[in-house]
């Protein structure tokens, strides 16, 4: 009798025999000496098919398997002398999942060898490099946003980066795609693709999780060779083969999803009403009251005046009456809680801290007042200021010496910090009914009110109401 024979691998089989215990597709290898990276791999991932675990490459049949899942070296680097250097690699066929290791030894430099479509072109080989400063990553457009977040993570949980260097040739037919670029172009993670062979896939270990990314890979994979990497029949998933809990539950789900559907599109709506409403908020807030923070001259001056009305005071706008080649103070400003109160206000913005002399100046204003309009009862005076403009109010620096404040209070002066204006506008917007109270506090006080007063002020104020309900 005669046989017929086919080769497999190494194995000759009779053409009249199967294969009768052939495994479950894909067959995936993990190769790992020491165990750790197995187990890592077996704990984040369900991996679908047939599974082995080996610690050499040599104790299996390489035909008999499809995919390879390895942080160990793959290229068995021979230097028997100073002059040739070969690369034997696993089976061409396997498609190969490479987890770059974290440091650089052994024969962890060589990721790869590869050669084109014309079999006398030379082999190129993919360099792996180590130790590259730097954190920044480009990562490629549209990438599944999952694994892009894993990569950023990855490369700024470690010190200095590593990859795969970017050849400057590529042999015909080599596609590679890398998914992130680090420092000095080194490709952090990325595919390699070549004719008559697996597809390779390579990631550095430090992603938090390797499930999305097998899970990439296979679905890359199944593309590819869907026989090698059979998936899940598409009409097995398909609702028209549910069960009748399966069904119930289906329901359920999409009419929840249309309620949170529903209410996102009315939140959607809402806050884009509310944006809009706080740009224009800012807006005129930018122009009118917060020019108490940052404004001089008119703006500031506008805003003054504008902060005391809100406050119930009465402000008399002296520019609008001076000759403009001699004006003198800015306000007149009155209450009605006290008729016969009154001071004389000038408001002032400056880049630097608060000049003294401006104190001088308005004690003339008052001099010239009391000359003129010979009231009974001397005015008091405000010195309006908003210093250091360009500085955060909270970490502005303290307004004049208390030799220079004192003789101020003396004669019924106030120095009043127009960001201490400012918060106490803001409170009277909140509680309306502390108007009198604040105009009261302010009419009351000589010296100086910053801001840390008027904060101090307003947080009493907050604890007695509190206190009395």
């Amino acid at each position: 009798m005669t046989f017929r024979y086919i080769q497999i691998g190494r194995n000759y089989l009779s053409g009249t025999h199967a294969i009768a215990n052939r495994r479950e597709h894909p067959r995936t290898l993990i190769l790992d000496g020491q165990g750790e990276f197995a187990d890592r791999v077996q704990r984040e991932v369900d991996l679908p098919g047939t599974v082995k675990v080996i610690d050499d490459l040599g104790s299996v049949d390489q035909t008999e398997w499809d995919a390879l899942i390895l942080i160990d070296s793959y290229q068995a680097v021979n230097k028997t002398n100073a002059f040739t250097t070969t690369y034997p690699r696993v089976a061409e066929h396997l498609y190969i999942f490479k987890v770059l290791p974290k440091d650089h030894y052994g024969n962890y430099a060589v990721l790869d060898r590869v050669s084109g479509l014309n079999t006398a072109e030379g082999g190129v080989t993919l360099t792996l490099r180590w130790g590259i400063p730097g954190h920044e990553i480009a990562v490629k457009q549209g990438f599944d946003r999952e694994l892009r977040t894993s990569l950023i993570e990855a490369a700024e949980s470690r010190d200095t980066q590593s990859g795969l260097v970017a050849p400057t040739e590529v042999p015909t037919g080599l596609v590679l795609d890398s998914f992130a670029v680090g420092p000095q172009g080194i490709i952090l993670a990325g595919t390699l693709k070549a004719p008559n062979r697996g597809e390779v896939w390579f990631l550095p270990s430090e992603v938090t999780t390797l499930g999305p990314w097998i899970g990439a890979a296979f679905a890359s994979w199944r593309r590819l060779e869907p026989k090698k990497f059979p998936g899940v029949p598409d009409w097995w998933a398909s609702p028209e083969w549910y069960s009748a809990a399966e069904s119930a539950i289906a329901l359920r789900i999409a009419e929840e999803t249309a309620i949170i559907e529903e209410a996102k599109s009315k939140f959607e709506t809402i806050r884009a009403e509310l944006e809009a409403k706080l740009e224009k908020a800012r807006a005129e807030a930018a122009a009118g009251s917060r020019q108490l923070l940052r404004g001089q001259d008119d703006p500031l001056q506008n805003a003054v005046r504008d902060a005391l009305e809100g406050l119930g005071f009465g402000v008399r706008d002296m520019d609008l009456e001076w000759d403009d080649k001699e004006r003198r103070e800015d306000f007149r400003i009155t209450d009605p809680d006290d008729p016969q109160w009154l001071v004389l206000g000038d408001a002032t913005g400056v880049s630097g801290n608060a000049k003294g002399g401006k104190m001088a100046v308005l004690q003339g204003y008052v001099t010239k007042y009391v000359f003129e309009e010979k009231p009974d009862t001397i005015p008091g005076m405000w010195y309006l200021l908003n210093r250091e403009i360009d500085k955060d109010p909270n970490v502005r620096s303290t307004i004049l010496r208390g030799d220079e404040i004192e003789p101020f209070a003396a004669q019924k002066g106030l120095i009043l910090d127009t960001t201490a204006l400012y918060v106490l506008l803001r409170h009277a917007h909140s509680q309306p009914e502390d108007r009198p109270a604040i105009r009261e506090y302010l009419r009351t006080s000589t010296g100086l009110v910053a801001l840390p007063n008027a904060i101090a002020w307003i947080d009493m104020r907050n604890a007695a109401a509190i206190a009395s309900e």
